[in-house]
């Protein structure tokens, strides 16, 4: 009983609760619950768990800093992929519908950790490059993608999505039109930035503008997939 987390999803705030129990004894609802280090928030909107993965990540640097004077850039570099990014990046598909706001609040996380790699620098060392968490986060959702619609991984199966209706008519970039999928209806800001209405609409625009879906393995379509969006974010 003691493990039980009860908590009412809703967007209304409304002051009627529902009466719930186990075994003839009543549990408390709360605001938020924890699943396997992920904190839910009774509106989703994961605010809570990015404030306090961001709290937690913000330490790890201070941590680098005291034993960098031990390690080249590259080696600070590492330690930061390993024992900070690591922690920002647990789950990320599940809590990046959170307002960019909160996301932002993990950015500069990472920018106290390129300021010690570009500070531990030396004339002759290579540039180290640091990719942004929110491109990271979109390449691995658009590898979930792959997996899902073109390998049919069955672990993914509830995340599939039916194919949307062909076109009738010729249009400019047609050539992945049958491949693209039905975006979920988002009444509401806060659903549009979940996983599947957003990245529908992002592996949709992949195939009018790519041939990415006709690649034959995950690790060609991520390395296809990393370069791609790179250039959308510079463009």
């Amino acid at each position: 009983m003691d493990k039980i987390q009860v908590v009412l999803i809703s967007l209304r705030q409304s002051p009627l609760t529902p009466s719930i129990g186990v075994d003839g004894k009543p549990l408390d609802l709360t605001r938020e619950i924890s699943i396997l280090e992920v904190r839910f928030y009774n509106q989703l909107t994961f605010t809570s768990h990015v404030k306090d993965v961001a709290k937690r990540a913000a330490r790890k640097p201070t941590c680098v800093r005291q034993i960098s004077h031990l390690l080249d850039s590259r080696g600070c570099c590492m330690l930061y992929n390993s024992q900070v990014r690591s922690l920002m990046e647990y789950s990320p598909l599940v809590w990046s519908s959170c307002p960019p706001s909160f996301l932002a609040l993990l950015d500069s996380v990472q920018n106290q950790a390129r300021r010690l790699v570009v500070f531990k620098l030396r004339e002759n060392d290579r540039p180290v490059h640091f990719q942004s968490l929110q491109h990271r986060r979109d390449v691995a959702a658009l590898c979930v993608f792959y997996k899902v619609h073109q390998q049919n991984s069955p672990h993914l199966a509830t995340l599939r999505l039916q194919s949307e209706a062909p076109s009738t008519y010729n249009i400019r970039n047609n050539h992945g039109r049958c491949y693209e999928l039905h975006v979920p209806f988002a009444r509401i800001e806060t659903f549009l930035r979940t996983f599947l209405p957003k990245y529908s609409r992002m592996w949709n625009q992949q195939l009018r503008e790519t041939d990415l879906h006709i690649l034959t393995s995950i690790q060609q379509f991520k390395t296809a997939v990393h370069l791609s969006r790179l250039q959308y974010d510079c463009g």
